[in-house]
């Protein structure tokens, strides 16, 4: 397996490693809580947020522990997200008036609050340019350099029901915009929007690296019915979608398809973009189990429970960690998670085509890939 793993070990140390957990090497200093270990684009460094009795601190190091900076910060952030080509680290944290996105500069190491309102997701276009959706009402495009104001893209329709915007290769935003018909997924140039699909319910939006394919999560939820309806706009026939599913659609052709498995929380596609992995509820109805979609069917994965942490600050909202972090080893061959499984307790690689068992590789309770090999 190639890459390299980030992980917050047992004693909240952040921690880098082998894929198998070999040469671990400790980043954080002791003495503070430490979160969001992120790799840098080109995975060469890591970021994280600490709290320590001297306040909130951004800290980078190098992946072999080296360059240690930390950059004092009002609050501690709950996301972090570097640029393209790593000369900027975006993030979210608390602030009085609910949270607020903030720029850091790393080649001076300052940082800029670019959102004081309420900010909903973003992802970066370029290397200094960022895309937000603002309190629920409209794109922002933010240069990370300051130089400009932020510029509003006012839409023709108020955002759907969604989380995180995707960024396609070409520039493009894919976004849920909402009017009588339901929840539109949209794919929008500029301020201008063509329809890809609909639903009558939240959406979930998750696009291949490639920006060739993007699958839909429709949520199950008990006050609506059974069943939901998503229209391919570039067909004439409509398709129906049962809530709780995946749909996959291709960008380029049109192309549908409604995948079996119900129950799903969390969704990601491999770094080649050709194998989207699903978190849902196994079978037995105990646990989490993946399932991993390939062109030539369906392999499962292990059972598992997800560590606390993975759980509640990661899973609701992995549409948008989709766009920072990745659990999948670059070579696209094995994913990582946190829990419990079989009787063991930590971090598990489980590789996505073989039928052995995921293999214990550290004690934790968060871990990622780095992105690139």
């Amino acid at each position: 397996l190639t890459g390299q793993l980030v992980l917050r070990d047992d004693d909240g140390n952040i921690v880098v490693s082998n894929p198998d957990g070999s040469e671990p090497i400790v980043l954080s200093e002791p003495g503070a809580d430490h979160s969001q270990p992120t790799w840098s684009s080109k995975s060469d460094r890591v970021a994280w947020s600490s709290f320590g009795p001297d306040g909130a601190t951004l800290n980078i190091a190098a992946a072999d522990g080296t360059e240690q900076v930390q950059i004092p910060a009002p609050a501690p952030a709950f996301y972090l997200s570097w640029s393209p080509e790593d000369s900027w680290i975006a993030g979210l944290r608390p602030n009085g008036a609910g949270m607020e996105t903030f720029v850091t500069d790393l080649s001076e190491q300052t940082e800029e609050v670019v959102s004081g309102s309420q900010p909903f997701y973003f992802d970066w276009q370029d290397d200094d340019n960022i895309v937000a959706a603002i309190r629920n009402e409209f794109l922002v495009d933010i240069a990370a350099n300051g130089e400009v104001p932020p510029a509003s893209r006012f839409l023709s329709q108020p955002f759907g029901v969604f989380q995180a915007p995707a960024i396609l290769p070409n520039g493009d935003v894919l976004a849920a915009l909402l009017d009588a018909s339901g929840n539109n997924l949209t794919r929008l140039t500029d301020s201008v929007g063509s329809l890809i699909a609909t639903a009558q319910g939240p959406m979930f939006i998750s696009a291949t690296p490639d920006g060739s394919r993007v699958a839909v999560l429709v949520p199950t939820n008990d006050a609506q019915d059974a069943e939901s309806e998503v229209i391919a706009f570039q067909f004439d026939e409509e398709i129906e979608l049962e809530l709780g599913r995946v749909t996959i659609i291709d960008l380029e052709s049109g192309d549908v398809e409604t995948l079996s498995q119900r129950g799903v929380v969390a969704m990601s596609w491999s770094p080649d973009s050709s194998v989207l992995a699903l978190l849902g509820s196994n079978q037995n109805g105990f646990g989490l189990q993946w399932s991993f979609e390939t062109d030539s069917g369906t392999l499962l994965g292990d059972t598992f429970a997800p560590s606390n942490r993975l759980a509640q600050r990661y899973l609701p909202f992995f549409d948008q960690y989709n766009l920072s972090s990745t659990w999948w080893s670059p070579d696209s061959n094995a994913i990582v998670f946190s829990g419990e499984t079989a009787g063991e307790t930590g971090v598990f690689v489980d590789r996505v085509f073989d039928d052995a068992a995921a293999q214990k590789v550290s004690e934790g309770d968060i871990a990622f890939w780095s992105p690139a090999q």
